[in-house]
């Protein structure tokens, strides 16, 4: 950016950060620095900075909770988006039965909203509880665990175009896969998810409460505890488990540099203090030339690499 854009970028967005280091927004605590970060709290912050972006043709990408990628690419120009919402904005928006109907914002991040269903008796989302990452970042890879995702229970979603546009999309026109929600529209314009309408089921607030605590006590049984990662990093191919043709192939433990493929889970690349980003992207490349050598299947990673 010329120093006219960056004094026009500051005036928009107050809660701007240059020159960021992506290792303390990423839940992988590595990452590169990126030419400018920008937390926006509110739709209509949306609806004036995209259009600008566009208008100055400045690169521009959304990083929800930072759960789910690794800034690889050094110097990475442009401007990354966060979304940053409280958990006091959520509010019941219709009731039909024991169904309601909840509009939450994309910068809400899960852990919060989860509490707050189970302190409000609605059941539906305990099997997200102990996800880290943001609502917004979940519904665009329709994430999931324990047979479930959250494509499942909505209802639709607010999006701002790069246009500056609203739109409401109901659920009959988002198409939902694994991991991975397709929002219809112009191929060539952008969109960034602002709000969500869930619907969830009214419930016991101790059942569901035990339940997330049954949840998140799965997770620390089976998945590396104390280290940073990014979750699961490989998609599971179709009919088999990632970690399963990760272990088959001996890799478990398997390091480069500072990552490591985690003994405990072995779709868990870990960070076990001070890895680089290259590090990471290393070993994510032995994994799968290893895995297809021996298996005959090409992983696909789950996250994203920017």
């Amino acid at each position: 950016m010329n120093n006219r854009q960056r004094q026009q970028l500051q005036t928009l967005t107050p809660r701007l950060t240059w020159d960021a280091d992506m290792a303390a927004y990423s839940t992988f605590r590595a990452g590169n620095r990126v030419e400018a970060l920008v937390e926006v709290q509110s739709e209509n912050e949306l609806v004036s900075l995209l259009p600008w972006l566009e208008q100055e043709q400045i690169p521009w990408q959304v990083i929800g909770g930072g759960s789910n990628i690794l800034v690889a690419s050094n110097n990475h120009p442009g401007v990354f988006i966060r979304q940053r919402a409280q958990v006091r904005d959520v509010c019941r928006v219709g009731q039909d039965g024991d169904t309601v109907s909840v509009c939450v914002s994309a910068g809400c991040s899960l852990a919060a909203l989860v509490g707050w269903c189970s302190n409000n008796n609605l059941a539906g989302l305990s099997f997200m509880a102990g996800i880290p990452g943001s609502v917004g970042g979940a519904l665009r890879m329709n994430a999931g665990a324990f047979g479930q995702a959250i494509g499942e229970l909505v209802e639709s979603i607010r999006c701002v175009s790069s246009t500056g546009e609203v739109v409401e999309i109901p659920h009959n026109r988002l198409r939902f896969s694994y991991r991975s929600t397709l929002i219809p529209g112009d191929k060539n314009v952008r969109r960034i998810i602002s709000a969500v309408v869930l619907r969830l089921t009214l419930g016991d607030k101790q059942e569901i409460q035990n339940h997330c605590l049954e949840i998140i006590a799965k997770r620390k049984q089976k998945q590396p505890q104390g280290v940073a990662s990014a979750g699961s990093f490989f998609k599971n191919p179709a009919g088999d488990f990632a970690g399963r043709l990760i272990e088959k192939a001996g890799l478990k433990g398997l390091c480069q540099g500072k990552a490591m493929v985690s003994p405990k889970h072995a779709n868990f690349i870990v960070n076990t203090g001070g890895a680089q980003p290259e590090d990471i992207v290393g070993l994510m490349e032995k994994v799968r030339q290893t895995v297809f050598q021996r298996c005959g299947i090409l992983l696909e990673p789950e996250v994203r690499i920017l």
